[in-house]
């Protein structure tokens, strides 16, 4: 009896003794584990929606994401984050408390409010997602160069379009906003001499009333295959709804919708990345401006496009890839007057900051 009961305690002594080996090694590895997290460098991305909302802030987000994993980088995100009630400052103030590196930001209203923010923490770069209309030396500029994909879009649109007329709908005029417009018109009237292009202003990067109000005002005139430069993809959906053709500003998903023809995408990873470890090398300037030659943007086809639609996209790509500029050869504004002569090509300086004008053939229309 005694036997047994020795054994039946040294088997209770045995199971404590593990169990508190278990919950050493578990609270080890969750104080090492949190200790070294804490101790990996930080960067932050502050939006103003949720971070899964589709479109931009969601392809943004996972970008950087993954950024962060392959740079061995910690990512705060901060999202729904308004401009008012000094809630931006705030949000900027406790990340650079944290010891947050770099802030991305990712709407363009938040540049002019972070300037003063920018210059109180001089041991953090700000990242801003626009080039040209930065308005600090404290804040650094990104993006990329969408015109080149929007010029291959406004190809496949004019050649696509069965009315010639083909549509366009943007936030507001400014000089990101036309640039891209204006590379999507050349490409048209490259595709369709005397295709009317029609373009819409909404006034905000995300507002679904203006935007569905824009496209039903585009299908009266009577386009027929329409594009967006808009924070989220509600126009897509709607275009979808209509049944009209259209091409993404964003990821069109797994499965392409039905009247789909193509889909810009950035690879916002390798973008991040780049920023990263440019700025960790200490090899960043002030601008961050890439495109298809770098492998940050393409314009990807969908399955439906006819094999005429696809050559033409595709020949005007590797001319883009061999140095080709898109803004060159003689250009004309709405008012007539010389933009780029023939044998010229515009200057980036001018593409940056110089956007002024619409391409002549361009019509701007009101959404109603």
């Amino acid at each position: 009896m005694r036997s047994s009961t020795i054994t039946r305690r040294f088997v209770i002594f045995s199971l404590l003794l593990a169990l508190a080996l278990c919950l050493c090694v578990v609270l080890s590895i969750e104080y090492f584990g949190r200790s070294s997290w804490e101790r990996q460098p930080s960067v932050a991305l502050i939006l103003a929606s949720a971070k899964d909302a589709p479109g931009w802030p969601r392809e943004i987000a996972w970008g950087l994401q993954e950024a962060c994993d392959i740079t061995g980088y910690n990512l705060y995100i901060e999202e729904n984050v308004s401009i008012t009630d000094n809630n931006l400052q705030k949000v900027t103030e406790r990340l650079a408390k944290k010891g947050v590196r770099d802030i991305f930001i990712a709407n363009p209203g938040y540049q002019h409010s972070l300037e003063a923010m920018a210059y109180k923490y001089p041991q953090v770069s700000f990242h801003a997602n626009s080039v040209g209309e930065v308005p600090s030396q404290h804040i650094l500029s990104y993006s990329v160069r969408y015109y080149e994909a929007r010029y291959l879009a406004g190809l496949l649109a004019g050649l696509h379009s069965k009315s010639g007329i083909v549509g366009y709908v943007g936030p507001f005029p400014a000089t990101d906003t036309r640039r891209d417009l204006n590379a999507f018109a050349l490409g048209a009237q490259k595709a369709r001499p005397g295709v009317r292009v029609l373009v819409a202003w909404t006034g905000q990067w995300i507002d679904p009333e203006k935007e569905h109000e824009a496209l039903y005002r585009l299908r009266v005139e009577n386009a027929d295959v329409v594009t967006y430069f808009l924070s989220s993809q509600n126009l897509a959906r709607e275009a979808q709804a209509m049944e009209m053709d259209y091409i993404d500003f964003h990821h069109p998903g797994l499965n392409w919708p039905s009247h789909c023809l193509a889909a810009m995408e950035t690879d916002w990873a390798r973008v991040y990345a780049d920023l990263l470890r440019l700025n960790l090398h200490g090899q960043s300037d002030l601008t961050y401006w890439r495109g298809m030659a770098e492998g940050v943007l393409s314009l990807r086809l969908a399955p439906k496009i006819s094999p005429a639609e696809e050559a033409l996209v595709l020949r005007a790509r590797s001319e883009l890839l061999k140095g080709q500029p898109v803004f060159s050869g003689q250009i004309e504004d709405g008012e007539g007057r010389l933009r780029c002569r023939e044998g010229e090509v515009m200057a980036n300086s001018s593409l940056l900051s110089d956007m002024n004008w619409l391409v002549k053939g361009v019509e701007v229309i009101d959404a109603r």
